[in-house]
């Protein structure tokens, strides 16, 4: 059960400018992702409205009118990797350890099992102890690091590690 007055809700193109603003602050605080910025609030949109519902889910978590959250979720069309998805999770700053993350991430499981995911994989930021800790919680284990893989800083030697964490949503994998 998510926060009070929370909705979660697969997302329409029509929320991609609320999207994009979220992505722009999380950007911003140069601590979670590790791009540059967000793509435009157009990309996003025709993204969501062109996308294959089998292969990519879309799901936004709303406070009111504000977007609290967002998640996406991905598979390969390659048959061999089409059991696993990779995840991408975004919660605003003001809602954060409030229930929103998890609330999307448990969401999306229904469509994972309805579509034949049978993992979920994802990229983490080392530093990011509170999503590593959510992530955790919800069965997540780490598969991997990659040593520096993120600058912290352009033109600088500052480096962070990049955490690769998975959840078999069937319990272990199989000859695991």
């Amino acid at each position: 059960m998510g926060p009070a007055g929370l909705e979660v809700r697969s997302a329409r193109a029509a929320d991609a400018a609320g999207v994009t603003r979220l992505l722009e602050v999380i950007y911003s605080e140069q601590s979670y992702f590790v791009g540059d910025a967000p793509a435009p609030a157009s990309s996003l949109a025709a993204r969501i409205a062109a996308d294959d519902p089998t292969q990519s889910l879309y799901l936004v978590a709303l406070c009111g009118r504000e977007v609290a959250g967002w998640l996406e979720l991905h598979r390969s069309a390659a048959w061999r990797l089409s059991h696993v998805a990779v995840l991408t999770l975004a919660v605003a700053p003001a809602q954060r350890r409030r229930g929103v993350g998890r609330s999307l991430m448990r969401r999306s499981y229904d469509w994972c099992r309805r579509v034949g995911v049978l993992k979920v994989s994802l990229n983490v930021r080392a530093g990011n102890a509170a999503a590593i800790a959510l992530y955790e919680s919800e069965g997540f284990v780490v598969e991997g690091r990659e040593r520096g893989q993120v600058r912290l800083r352009p033109g600088r030697d500052e480096f962070e590690d990049n955490v690769i964490m998975a959840r078999w949503l069937a319990g272990a994998p199989p000859g695991g």
